[in-house]
């Protein structure tokens, strides 16, 4: 399953509310020190 990313607390270059949808982008961030910053959100695939 695939995720989109929504920013609940802003860093970098990503402000509040910004929705990241590079999976490559994702993948880096989930696995980096920002992945309590964001929250994931499901895609449908379909």
């Amino acid at each position: 399953m695939q995720f989109h990313l929504v920013v609940v607390r802003p860093f970098g270059a990503y402000a509040k509310g910004t929705v990241i949808t590079d999976q490559d982008v994702v993948t880096e961030i989930l696995a980096g020190e920002h992945a309590a910053d964001v929250v994931r959100i499901a895609i449908r695939e379909g």
